[in-house]
């Protein structure tokens, strides 16, 4: 009696048939794939190997990966291969048209964001919310650092006030994609109130003010950068008033004037979503505003002067934010050429103090430093305040900031135990 065969064999018989006339069909086209994938990837290798390497990126504004040290520490402990890692990420060639196409690939997927950027409605493109633990570990430094400063202010008898920033995701949480996690944006300002609570420091969040103004239809945020946009920096100029002690002037005072029409931001950038349109940068300009000298210090010298207070030859670069003061250098100091007899506010800060700095020059004259930068090779912070004498401290910091590095530590230098 003859074995009955099994409909599986007979078709896994029939493919291999199959696979093996056309095989000599197939093999070029084989063959032609392998060659050129592998061309890529070493034309990409040695291009990563021996292309000029980028120590920033204008586009993102930010501080591009190097190629690391080696070291038998960094090895055991991982941050070598971390570090390969990122350098790697940061220099591969060609890379804003491979984020471009997978920001396509991932929104043909429906998965409404890329490279840590959501894409939110009405254009914007909001940088996600990442916490980790490393998140909180310097985080909780920062805040150590800015209770032992505020002390040593305090036996000094100078007032010191703090002010946190908040964040796109937090602000413009009506643009955000329907089912994206609320509670991502909630957890850090959580964690900040039980450090600061713990540590008996006061804070002053911007985060309701702005908020509103979003809701109310205000545009306080760009919609391709991580920044507040001017009307943003008013909303905070009137919400710090109380804590500085000044009469804020109505927005009538001002005159909006349209200084680029091809703004794109940090955000834009990272996200690789290359056809989202340009927006509008303006500036909230006031009477008497040209009458200040905006310097650049280096070394306790004053390397560069702006006359006023907006750097308008960087609105023919790809940083246009750094229209504000020149960008986001570490030591700057604002004074007027005009007024006499005006308190000085010390203001240790990041970049969205760029923006809001002119309407404060109205009421202060500012010395703006920037601790994320600042070398101990110039002194310490502690130093400088008692050489400028302030009236008041203002620290003014992102919350992305806060968590991002333990920048605040330089503080310290200087305070004792």
């Amino acid at each position: 009696m003859p074995r009955k065969e099994n409909e599986a064999d007979r078709a896994a018989a029939h493919y291999r048939s199959l696979e093996a006339r056309l095989t000599c069909r197939t093999r070029p086209a084989h063959l032609s794939l392998i060659i050129l994938s592998a061309l890529l990837l070493v034309s990409l290798g040695l291009g990563l190997c021996f292309l000029p390497h980028e120590e920033f990126s204008p586009e993102e504004n930010r501080m591009l990966a190097t190629l690391p040290e080696p070291s038998l520490d960094a090895l055991i402990d991982g941050s070598l291969t971390r570090g390969l890692s990122d350098f790697c990420a940061d220099q591969f060639p060609l890379r804003a048209t491979f984020v471009a196409a997978k920001a396509g690939a991932e929104l043909a997927l429906f998965k409404q964001e890329n490279n840590g950027v959501l894409y939110g409605q009405d254009g914007y493109l909001i940088k996600r919310a990442n916490i980790s633990e490393a998140t909180y570990t310097a985080l909780a430094q920062n805040v150590t650092a800015i209770r032992r400063f505020s002390n040593a202010l305090t036996e000094c008898g100078i007032p010191f006030d703090v002010a946190v920033v908040p964040r796109s995701v937090d602000v413009n949480a009506a643009k955000l994609p329907p089912l994206y996690p609320k509670s991502d944006a909630t957890a850090v300002w959580e964690r900040l109130q039980e450090e600061c609570t713990a540590q008996g420091v006061t804070y002053q969040s911007l985060t309701e003010p702005l908020r509103a103004s979003a809701e109310a239809g205000e545009s306080v945020w760009f919609k391709t950068d991580h920044h507040w946009t001017p009307r943003g920096a008013y909303e905070a100029y009137l919400a710090l008033a109380d804590t500085l002690g000044y009469v804020p002037y109505p927005l009538s005072d001002f005159t909006e004037e349209t200084v680029s029409q091809a703004f794109f931001g940090t955000t834009y950038a990272s996200a690789g979503m290359r056809w989202t349109p340009a927006e509008t940068l303006s500036l909230l300009r006031y009477e008497g505003d040209g009458d200040f000298v905006t310097e650049i210090i280096e070394g306790g010298k004053a390397v560069r002067s702006i006359e006023g207070l907006y750097d308008r030859d960087a609105l023919a670069t790809h940083d246009k934010y750094s229209v504000f003061l020149g960008g986001t250098n570490t030591h700057i100091r604002i004074r007027s050429t005009t007024a006499t007899e005006r308190p000085t506010l010390f203001l240790i800060k990041d970049s969205y103090a760029q923006s809001l700095s002119p309407f404060l020059a109205r009421h202060f004259d500012l010395i703006l430093l920037d601790p994320r930068t600042f070398k101990t090779a110039s002194g310490t912070v502690s130093a400088l305040i008692t050489e400028y004498a302030p009236d008041r401290v203002l620290l003014l910091y992102g919350i992305d900031t806060l968590c991002d590095s333990s920048s605040l530590r330089i503080l310290m230098l200087g305070l004792g135990q």
